[in-house]
């Protein structure tokens, strides 16, 4: 994961630039000026790449680049340069200044990825320290004792460092050499000298090449060399702190995953998402108990549940009649005890003694609270345990679930929160006003709504008419801007944007729409349409192509947000693996007749999605969580929350827009084909092909995929279709070979 700045005045640049690096799960900021770039640098420090127009508000490219390349900390930072048309001299001047690369806008996902692949694990603010495996051969110390060895000379910097920039202003004032004025000259020497002593230990090559050159100009006497040099010194302090804190997160994780692996010995905790649990860590607290002693009553109310490292905990049930408490179980090392009071809000259901010296890890009622408040997913889950699931029903769940897997994800997810991101990395979009209203709005009522339980939560009437509002499909945010940057006065080509229509299921929706209805209206012919999204392209032109962009109803990706595995840019990679494999499947069953429609159909296939995210976006997260809590089809869950489904949307919406009919088809069927009464055998492929790409958990397909789905050869779906293919196409094979493709994905 890379942190990109892009340095450019034009927010679409920006919103384009995004939406690529979402499907790479990079970060971005954006800033419009050299100046804001070198301030944006100084707060944040890891920023792995910059690319940058070579125009820019007040400056150029070309004058950041060589601020940087002067600058005493920054000189080494991958810059990449864009421009519309760069000129023989900017070229040349860039390369000599160092740029990794210059590309013509607009800018292209595949040379961005590769951009970014050519810095991501040489990261160019690490290269100043040596190697984590070369210091401890050579010190034979460990990182735990280099941590607190960088912790000891950043306490050392930041004390020399204001010394150091006053004696110089001091001698710069009256630069006439004195008595006073050489000593000053040797003390700061032996400060420099110091530093460097202390910084053997750690072994920051950078800042030991820094403080040489210190020493170098204050022998010297160079006094405004020194001044400019001096600053870097803070820029040191900063890094070595983000180097300290990754080998303290080393330790925390080792910890943590101890801690996660007996987490994971409990059916309940198990049953909850482990990217969530680990949030659980750093509100747990050590707690002992004697033998003999009452941790909590049959009756109380439920504060705290408790995690057991090592000792015997006995669990007893009153009797009504006030005799002698009924063992009825013991709780050993690795086991929960209290859980189910916080998860419930009830209280206890047993008396709970130690009948051993116990050590355990306790977790305070209102940690706990917080924790699954914090998290959607998390919430969802204990909802459902606490109000229907019984034990057995956990446990089967959980039986279900490698243990090992579940703690190693749930130590990944720790690892990647204690990460440290730069604040200028964490910054909220800015978005229309009228959006932001909106937004919030549908936040507020899908959230009051799904915690009455009052469902529906929207009715089928009000979706109708949101639907009928739309004059047509909408485009996530991010690929609005990509295709407003490619078509906004490009004149040399519009290959481009024809490929930009071929990746995004709102966009070649939008020029299926647009050419087919500008071409009926100047044809008065109903009856025909361009199917093909690229001639649509052709057709329209630039100047109508530049037009469309202008008016293009957006819909957030964020919505559709749910994990690292589960978003708008991994749907986006299940469509187009289901593109590839549906025009693959034309190839292989002979069926060259549709195959030119495949690709394009199974792209459109479930634009029910960015309908929902358009006109209702709190609903798309409160839907599936729903549906994955209680085991149900998408469909399913969206007829309770919206008395209609995406797919009906999807089919609603179609009905009286200017899309050619097969398309209309593969949108209306695509989920039950053996009904299809027209473009049968195109439904069909698209559906298995989909059917293959949940199979092989491709991207996120935006349903939940049952726990085993059969091969294709055994399927309902394949047993309504074998007779439409010749009786040699042999179906194993045929998996065989787009288990092959896929795994390229």
């Amino acid at each position: 994961m890379a942190n990109i700045l892009l340095v450019d005045p034009d927010n679409n640049a920006y919103q384009a630039l995004k939406g690529f690096l979402g499907r790479g799960a990079h970060r971005s900021s954006c800033v419009s000026n050299a100046q804001d770039a070198m301030v944006f640098l100084r707060e944040n420090i890891l920023v792995d790449l910059i690319i940058a127009e070579l125009k820019l508000d007040n400056s150029t490219g070309l004058g950041l680049l060589q601020t940087l390349r002067g600058d005493y900390f920054f000189g080494a930072v991958p810059v990449v340069f864009y421009a519309a048309k760069p000129t023989h001299d900017e070229t040349q001047d860039a390369y000599e200044l160092g740029v990794q690369s210059i590309h013509r806008k607009p800018y292209l996902e595949n040379l961005i990825q590769d951009e970014i692949a050519r810095v991501e694990g040489k990261e160019w603010y690490w290269e100043f320290f040596e190697a984590d495996d070369v210091f401890c051969e050579r010190t034979g110390l460990s990182l735990d004792q280099r941590s607190d060895a960088l912790d000891e000379l950043i306490s050392a910097v930041k004390s020399a460092a204001p010394l150091f920039k006053e004696t110089a202003e001091k001698i710069l004032q009256n630069p006439s050499p004195t008595a006073s004025w050489q000593e000053e000259k040797q003390n700061l020497l032996r400060e420099i000298t110091a530093l460097r002593q202390a910084n053997r230990n750690s072994a920051v090559s950078g800042l030991e090449e820094l403080l040489k050159l210190l020493a170098t100009f204050a022998g010297r006497s160079l006094w405004g060399e020194f001044k400019n040099a001096v600053g870097a010194l803070d820029y040191y302090a900063i890094l070595m702190g983000y180097r300290a804190d990754a080998y303290k997160l080393d330790q925390m994780a080792k910890q943590a995953a101890g801690v996660l692996d007996r987490l994971a010995q409990n059916a309940v905790l198990r049953s909850l998402p482990p990217r969530e649990v680990h949030s659980m860590i750093p509100h747990l607290r050590d707690s002992e108990l004697e033998a003999g002693t009452t941790l909590f009553k049959q009756g109380d109310p439920g504060d705290a549940m408790y995690l057991v490292e090592q000792g015997r905990l006995g669990v007893y049930l009153e009797n009504a009649d006030g005799s002698k408490p009924k063992k009825i179980g013991e709780i050993c090392d690795g086991g929960i005890v209290g859980e189910m009071a916080l998860i419930k809000n009830s209280p206890r259901s047993a008396t709970i003694i130690a009948e051993a010296h116990t050590r355990m890890m306790r977790m305070e009622k209102d940690a706990f609270q917080r924790v699954i408040l914090q998290s959607p997913q998390m919430k969802h889950a204990v909802q459902a345990l606490a109000e229907q699931r019984s034990m057995e029903s956990i446990t089967q769940r959980a039986g279900e679930i490698d243990i090992s897997g579940w703690s190693k994800t749930a130590c990944e997810g720790f690892r990647k929160t204690g990460q440290h991101i730069p604040k200028g990395f964490l910054g909220t979009d800015e978005k229309d006003t009228e959006d932001i209203k909106r937004d919030a709005t549908n936040i507020e009522h899908w959230n009051r709504m799904v915690d009455r339980q009052s469902f529906p939560v929207v009715s089928a009437a009000q979706i109708r008419r949101e639907i009928g509002a739309l004059k047509s499909c909408p485009v996530s945010g991010s690929a609005v801007a990509t295709f407003a940057q490619a078509t906004g006065g490009m004149a040399l080509s519009i290959r481009p944007v024809m490929d930009l229509v071929d990746h995004d299921p709102g966009l070649a929706f939008q020029v299926l729409q647009f050419a087919n209805a500008t071409r009926q209206a100047k044809k008065k012919d109903l009856l025909t349409f361009i199917e093909d999204s690229q001639m649509c392209v052709n057709y329209l032109g630039e100047k109508k192509l530049a037009a469309l962009a202008k008016g293009m109803p957006r819909c957030s990706e964020s919505f559709m947000y749910l994990d690292e595995e589960a978003n708008w840019q991994a749907h986006l990679k299940f469509l187009l693996a289901t593109a590839n494999i549906a025009r693959f499947a034309c190839d292989q069953m002979e069926f060259p007749h549709i195959e030119p429609n495949a690709f394009l159909a199974a792209l459109l296939h479930d634009i029910g999605k960015l309908l929902l995210l358009r006109i209702q976006p709190a609903g798309f997260v409160h839907v599936y969580l729903h549906a994955q809590q209680n085991s149900l089809p998408i469909a399913e869950s969206e007829k309770l929350h919206m008395e209609i489904s995406s797919r009906q949307m999807a089919i609603e919406f179609v009905e009286k827009k200017s899309l050619p009919n097969c398309f209309k088809s593969v949108i209306r069927w695509v989920d039950r084909p053996e009904e299809a009464t027209e473009d049968f055998q195109l439904v069909s492929v698209v559906a298995i092909a989909r059917y293959m790409c949940r199979l092989h958990g491709i991207g996120f397909s935006g349903d939940i995929t049952p726990a085993e789905m059969p091969p294709l050869e055994n399927s309902s779906l394949w047993d309504s279709f074998k007779q439409h293919v010749f009786p040699s196409f042999k179906v194993a094979m045929f998996e065989a070979q787009v288990r092959k493709k896929l795994s390229l994905l």
